[in-house]
């Protein structure tokens, strides 16, 4: 009688779930490798596009706008040639990795009005050489951890047709009605500046305006005007009187300035705004149109023969602060 050898059961289940392992392992392996050569590709796209970018503002000086970045190559004609900087502008390396929604995944390319500045929203899933995973912001300085796939960003710090109180004026690509109080120059509008940051994350000292949102509405900041931090409001500058993110020629107005207002508004020379000059919150909310303020707002305040000045009302339905250059003044209503 022959005898033969055979695997018995348990041998095959066990060779059967080793086997098993070895193909998820080597499935995840393969996933990871797949994530970080889109990551590799979103980084390398980036470098390419900075350079593409810088060549045709070289030529240009200005940066290409949304229209010619819509085209899907960047390129200009002059009289006797065209100039080709890049022949097909990356897309977005799909699907996401990480946490990066769809939204941060695309590539947003932002120019401002003037052609001076841009922005380029991008995301990565995971340490990337010397960058970290999240949404990303490539600008002409560089890359940067914000997420500014919302845009629009703002280098054009001139102020247009603004020549005396009354008028409205445009910044930033925004316009801005002014009103008087007092002999003084006030926006009546709340300022709008910025890139969108989410809620949770902090305002941050690198060389771009950033803004909250009410519930990270854009249409909440369209409405009612954007939110900021004193230090970037500010712009990180501990000088009282600070130009921080006003206009070149404006400054952030300092106590004194802040006292002036309060006193102008209830017609009181001797309110102390320190202890509260009632009704001066109310009253001065009532000077701008609607809609009005639910959240933090800007105005700006001119004190002839000084540049105008800005301040920053912080606010719910029952109390205010007004954010000067010297820290938080109490606007009693």
């Amino acid at each position: 009688m022959n005898s033969k050898k055979a695997f018995t059961l348990i041998e095959l289940l066990v060779v059967i779930a080793i086997i098993g392992i070895l193909a998820t392992v080597s499935i995840i392996s393969l996933s990871n490798a797949r994530a970080k050569s889109r990551d590799a590709k979103r980084a390398g796209d980036m470098k390419q596009v900075q350079t593409a970018l810088e060549l045709f503002f070289n030529d240009n000086n200005r940066y290409p706008t949304a229209t010619e970045w819509g085209a899907g190559q960047l390129y200009s004609t002059a009289t006797n040639s065209t100039s080709t900087y890049m022949q097909v502008i990356p897309s977005a390396p799909t699907p996401m990795d990480g946490t990066c929604t769809a939204v941060q995944n695309a590539i947003n390319y932002f120019s401002t009005s003037n052609g001076a500045s841009y922005v380029i929203s991008f995301c990565l899933g995971s340490n990337t050489g010397t960058l970290t995973p999240g949404p990303k912001c490539l600008t002409p300085g560089g890359i940067v951890d914000i997420d500014c796939s919302e845009g629009p960003v703002c280098s054009d710090f001139t102020l247009y047709n603004f020549s005396t109180c009354g008028d409205t004026f445009t910044y930033c690509d925004e316009t801005y009605p002014t009103v008087s109080i007092g002999g003084e120059c006030w926006m009546a509008k709340n300022l709008n500046v910025g890139v969108r940051l989410a809620g949770a994350s902090e305002q941050s000292d690198n060389g771009i305006f950033q803004k909250y949102c009410y519930n990270n509405s854009m249409a909440q900041c369209a409405n009612y005007g954007a939110l900021y931090q004193w230090d970037e409001a500010m712009q990180y500058s501990a000088v009282e009187g600070a130009k921080g993110i006003c206009p070149v020629g404006w400054h952030v107005p300092s106590d004194a300035n802040f006292t002036s207002l309060t006193r102008t508004v209830i017609a009181d020379p001797g309110c102390d705004p320190a202890t509260g000059c009632t009704p001066a919150g109310e009253i001065s909310k009532r000077r701008r149109p609607a809609p009005r303020w639910l959240g933090t707002a800007l105005m700006t305040l001119t004190l002839p023969p000084s540049p105008p000045v800005i301040g920053i009302w912080t606010a719910s339905s029952i109390t205010r602060e007004l954010m000067v250059s010297s820290g938080l003044q109490p606007l009693t209503t």
